[in-house]
């Protein structure tokens, strides 16, 4: 009994280890490290001139032009288009599979997903430049206070396929949190998966109204000064109902997968290592992956809520479940 109590202990911590890793790997960390070059950038005090434009909408295949005369205050994306630095940006710029000329300032940092870049003699940019998949032309009077990543060559050979960068590290984070849990919590992940197969639209409302309303939760929690730990208990709450909703999705999506393509291979851990695997190939896409990402979330966290964490079915179900 001790032996398999300490086992169990031992696949908790595991399996909290590896729910760090996922979210630290699924953009968490990359949300940090991007916000790093603007913290850097306000402290220094080389700014040419006042603001023109304090912000600028995201650009769908457009073309974004700062002027030499201009100062853009914010972060710069865009999405499929054209971006022209001529004068000053006093923040990041993101851009998914476009053209990226950099003539001007950059305060902040640029972080690219495909597409071309090219700095031109003048150019001066103060934060990193991190390029995914990215073909880039530098000429030789720039300027860059950061550093220059090319995932494309040191992200092993996984880094660029079809301009969009390999979510390797996410991929291994989430196979093996999923196999962690299908193994520790069979019943739990087979209960929230009934719960989203058989209300789906339940589920996603649930979901959508557990997120909008969980900032204004916590607002009064942490105003009420005293329970803050209740309040990090909520965080950490909904952060494990994300990722237990996203293996039970990704268990769905794998049960369909291999009954159709390989049906004498379709067991339970295959299901989840590949369902999980498209969940993530999905959620990389450009322009649609965050979509997938967030619908996958929601109707997870959703199912796991109405199932109160697996532990009971919502609703009865139609046949009998078996693992």
């Amino acid at each position: 009994m001790q032996k398999a109590g300490r086992k169990r202990w031992l696949l908790l911590v595991l399996a909290g280890l590896l729910l760090i890793s996922v979210f630290l790997t699924s953009g968490v960390g990359e949300i940090v490290t991007a916000a790093m070059p603007s913290a850097q950038a306000a402290g220094r005090s080389s700014s040419t001139g006042t603001c023109t434009t304090n912000s600028q909408r995201p650009s769908f295949g457009g073309t974004v032009v700062i002027g030499p005369d201009e100062v853009l205050c914010g972060n710069l994306t865009s999405f499929g288009g054209t971006v022209e630095v001529e004068g000053e940006l006093q923040g990041n710029l993101t851009a998914f599979n476009s053209d990226v000329l950099i003539q001007g300032v950059v305060m902040g940092g640029i972080r690219q997903y495909g597409g071309n870049i090219a700095l031109r003699n003048g150019s001066h940019v103060y934060g990193d430049i991190e390029l995914y998949g990215v073909s880039q032309q530098r000429e030789k009077d720039t300027l860059l206070d950061g550093s220059l990543v090319d995932h494309t060559r040191n992200f092993w050979f996984f880094s660029g396929i079809g301009g969009f960068s390999f979510p390797f590290w996410s991929i291994l984070a989430w196979v093996a949190l999923g196999i962690v849990l299908i193994t520790l919590l069979p019943e739990h992940v087979m209960f929230v998966r009934t719960t989203a197969a058989t209300k789906l639209r339940r589920s996603m409302l649930i979901g959508l109204l557990s997120v909008l309303l969980a900032p204004a939760v916590l607002v009064v929690l942490i105003a009420l000064i005293l329970p803050i730990p209740l309040a990090i208990i909520v965080v950490l709450g909904l952060i494990a109902a994300w990722a237990l909703g996203t293996v039970a999705i990704g268990w769905i999506v794998g049960e369909h997968i291999m009954r159709a393509v390989a049906p004498q291979h379709n067991t339970r851990l295959i299901q989840v290592v590949v369902g999980l695997v498209v969940l993530v190939l999905l959620g990389s896409l450009p322009y649609i992956g965050w979509l997938i990402n967030i619908g996958v979330g929601l109707l997870g966290l959703g199912a796991v809520l109405l199932s109160r964490f697996g532990t009971r079915l919502y609703s009865r179900p139609k046949q009998p479940l078996t693992l």
